[in-house]
């Protein structure tokens, strides 16, 4: 249980800092994606908005994980929930990468950190729900 809460807050944790780059402007942002090899308009009202609106769903998403690993027995299918997104959201993020021809340093450690959090959290939820049933039998 111990090891699944520590998932669980590290996901919580990472998500949130959704919210931190939010307060960061735009042209540094842009200049970022630049040393990474992405170009980014400087002035695209539409990126701007959506890059946002994806930063503050980042931010829920970390408070949703930090309220899930405080308790994660208590919130049973929401922590499965939670699991599948990650490896869902790792794969949309891998095929995103191939399909755009991305640098790998763009989402492959989004591939990586999803896909290895969510199965990390599956089978650490599996091993909990039989310490759970050990204990109460």
């Amino acid at each position: 249980m111990k090891g699944l809460k520590i998932v669980l807050w590290i996901c919580g944790i990472t998500f949130l800092l959704g919210f931190i780059f939010l307060l960061i402007p735009w042209r540094v942002m842009a200049h970022w994606c630049g040393l990474l090899g992405m170009e980014v308009p400087l002035i695209a009202p539409l990126s701007v908005y959506v890059t946002r609106l994806l930063l503050v769903c980042s931010g829920l998403v970390g408070i949703f994980f930090m309220i899930l690993a405080a308790d994660p027995l208590r919130y049973g299918p929401m922590v499965q929930l939670g699991g599948w997104g990650l490896v869902l959201t790792g794969l949309v993020c891998l095929a995103g990468g191939i399909r755009y021809n991305l640098p790998f340093m763009i989402f492959g450690y989004d591939v990586i950190f999803c896909v290895l959090a969510g199965k990390l959290i599956l089978v650490l939820r599996g091993r909990a729900l039989r310490e759970q049933s050990a204990q109460s039998e």
